[in-house]
């Protein structure tokens, strides 16, 4: 007959830890791998996400609900090309903010060192 193994909290807690560990590493690699592919495939990754935001940037329309009349004076749901582009700017206005700001600020550095410490000419006098 065998006796039952008793459990002590400690040994408990401490197979939990191994448990979450092995859970953890599991994660890590799954994370790095994603990471390098993000890495390796950054500009077409780019590329392709702004190329989607802009072809689905004219295609949001939002259907009526049934509590909602359709009446023949509201605009149709259809929306061209060019007010469908707009839409899309404003939504990449943050992403292309992200990329501008450090040359802007660059600029603006350079642009405020240049004009403290610009050394003084001297004018030499004509005869």
């Amino acid at each position: 007959m065998k006796q039952p193994t008793n459990i002590t909290p400690q040994e408990k807690l401490q197979a939990r830890k191994v448990c979450l560990q092995k859970q953890c590493r599991i994660q890590e690699r799954k994370l790095e791998e994603d990471f390098a592919h993000i890495r390796e495939n950054s500009g077409s990754l780019f590329l392709s996400g702004l190329s989607w935001l802009i072809a689905t940037a004219g295609s949001k329309v939002t259907l009526p609900s049934s509590s909602q009349k359709t009446d023949a004076t509201q605009p149709s749901a259809h929306v061209s090309g060019l007010s469908g582009f707009l839409p899309s700017l404003k939504e990449l206005w943050p992403v292309a903010w992200e990329i501008i700001r450090p040359y802007l600020i660059s600029w603006g550095i350079r642009r405020m060192t240049e004009w403290f410490f610009r050394p003084v000419k001297r004018q030499s006098k004509r005869m």
